[in-house]
């Protein structure tokens, strides 16, 4: 049944079309379907609700995490406590910073499977990075400034090394900025 051009949403899934005689009421059976307009404009005011919680939690978890963390030693040697209190600490940190580079995927998720697959995605990867954090309690071993030290030096040493290793015989002369940007456009590998 198609009520014309001056068909919307009225209400709730309410359908009404205007007609010459007033609002055209549909059979109890029947689905009206919508105008490609209105599902966009709900599916866009969807995508938005679930953006702004996503980032309003996101925003809640700083602040937790930051009173949680307002006093604690950030020395070297810090132990991560008991389990809970780690625990604790480390979901609110994770959603704090993890939740804010997970928007695109939440977003594609609302858009593909609707609003109530949201919290099912958000909740597993909140729990595959509580799963880490297990894990990171179960291996931490507190350590000196000499342990840290060695650690850094080697992490320079091997990035350095990557980096002569892979550099050799793929060097890259530079052309003319473009369009007078003062950038280098990508270049020409030298042969």
């Amino acid at each position: 049944m198609n009520a014309g051009p001056g068909r919307g949403l009225a209400g709730l899934g309410v359908w009404r079309g205007r007609a010459a005689s007033g609002p055209v009421r549909y059979p109890a059976g029947a689905v009206p379907v919508p105008s490609p307009a209105a599902t966009a404009s709900a599916g866009t005011a969807a995508a938005a609700a679930v953006l702004a919680a996503t980032l309003g939690l996101a925003a809640a978890c700083w602040v937790i995490a930051v009173q949680q963390m307002s006093g604690m030693d950030m020395g070297v040697a810090t132990r991560p406590g008991s389990f809970g209190f780690f625990a604790a600490v480390w979901v609110v940190m994770m959603a704090a910073m993890m939740l804010p580079g997970a928007a695109p995927a939440v977003l594609r998720r609302a858009r593909a499977s609707g609003v109530r697959g949201v919290p099912l995605l958000a909740g597993s990867y909140l729990a595959v990075w509580a799963l880490v954090g297990v894990a990171v309690y179960a291996v931490y071993r507190p350590h000196g400034p000499v342990a840290a030290g060695a650690v850094t030096i080697a992490a320079g040493v091997t990035r350095s090394h990557r980096s002569s290793s892979t550099s050799v015989g793929t060097a890259v002369r530079p052309s003319a900025p473009a369009s007078g940007s003062g950038c280098a456009a990508p270049g020409r590998a030298l042969g």
